[in-house]
């Protein structure tokens, strides 16, 4: 005996499933100071804003985290150019190093932990100090012996 199919067959949709995106790492810059005197009672001090995150930038473009990238756009943004850098360092420990051609003047620049860097540079200013104080993750960068700027960078998963 045979059965009579009375209507139409049913045709099974197949729905595509789409894994969700996986996390990814953003990196951001926050917490950031620039001090164009920081030693306002000294001589010859005073830096432009510009040339530090200049100088910044052009160290920290020798680095390839993305951290570092992070920071590089950063400080792109505020207009910030790239620098000849020579006598370029890093070390986890102490952070980065390098000299700068500004002109005709070398300048060293340190990046590093706030208590790195003040063993070897004038006095913090005091809203330097403060913000190395309220985070320890802080970065602060002297030129020529003088802590002129400071940021942190920090990452979150999306």
């Amino acid at each position: 005996m045979k059965f009579l199919w009375f209507g139409k067959k049913k045709v099974f949709k197949q729905v595509e499933v789409t894994p969700p995106p996986a996390p990814q790492e953003v990196y951001s810059v926050v917490g950031y100071i620039c001090e164009t005197n920081p030693e306002a009672g000294a001589k010859n001090t005073e830096l432009p804003a510009q040339f530090i995150n200049s100088a910044i930038l052009s160290i920290l473009s020798r680095a390839h985290s993305p951290a570092d990238i992070a920071a590089q756009e950063f400080f792109q943004e505020r207009g910030a150019n790239l620098l000849s850098v020579s006598d370029y360092a890093f070390s986890a420990e102490r952070g980065f190093s390098g000299r700068i051609q500004d002109g005709e003047i070398k300048r060293t620049v340190l990046i590093g932990s706030a208590s790195v860097v003040a063993r070897v540079t004038t006095p913090l200013s005091s809203s330097i100090a403060n913000a190395a104080t309220s985070n320890p993750d802080l970065f602060v960068v002297a030129i020529d012996g003088i802590a002129y700027a400071a940021f942190g960078i920090t990452k979150e998963i999306i």
